[in-house]
């Protein structure tokens, strides 16, 4: 018998959410899945339906975040030839914070550093396209300049996510006008 998939989705939702908050708290390797389904309200086995093991459930949570954002970018390359900065960095910048309570901890220090590493080769297409300067400049070069963007814009989102003292909109006008202000 099928189960609907409405408590199929809830049930990975809780195991998904006991498993993030024992992950803010200590590192994956010291997080068993007795822990996860005990803090979730569920058996053993119920974990098992869903996942392989605590690595695979950390794996698809990475997954998720990271086919957002390459979904929106992707639309955005695809339906205009110019690229509006402002508001893309915004529709990426809502969607981390939606889902700040994950990457505010995969970027964190504690984060996973593959995490960081995948959502800079996602932007890299977008900042060679729009923004960083290529002419006169060997493939050394411009990957030096790429990841002084990439760690800069990735390391301010961080913090900003963190501890946003700033309005969303607030954060969006100070980067586009101090980091691309002569590019847009």
């Amino acid at each position: 018998m099928k189960k609907q998939p409405q408590i199929t989705e809830q049930t990975k939702a809780n195991l998904r959410s006991a498993f993030w908050t024992l992950y803010t708290r200590k590192p994956i390797e010291k997080i068993s899945i007795k822990e996860i389904t005990d803090l979730a309200g569920y058996n053993r086995g119920t974990f098992y339906l869903y996942y392989n093991d605590v690595y695979d459930l950390f794996s698809q949570i990475e997954e998720e975040l990271l086919t957002r954002i390459r979904e929106v970018l992707e639309v955005s390359m695809l339906e205009n030839d110019t690229f509006d900065l402002s508001r893309q960095m915004e529709v990426l910048l809502e969607l981390m914070q939606t889902h700040s309570h994950y990457a505010s901890v995969l970027l964190s220090e504690n984060g996973d550093p593959h995490f960081a590493g995948r959502l800079k080769e996602i932007i890299l297409p977008v900042l060679e396209r729009y923004f960083i300067p290529s002419e006169g400049l060997s493939d050394y070069q411009m990957k030096l300049l790429s990841e002084f963007y990439l760690s800069g814009i990735l390391a301010a989102v961080s913090h900003w996510i963190a501890s946003p003292q700033m309005s969303l909109q607030e954060f969006l006008t100070f980067i586009i006008a101090k980091v691309f202000g002569p590019h847009t």
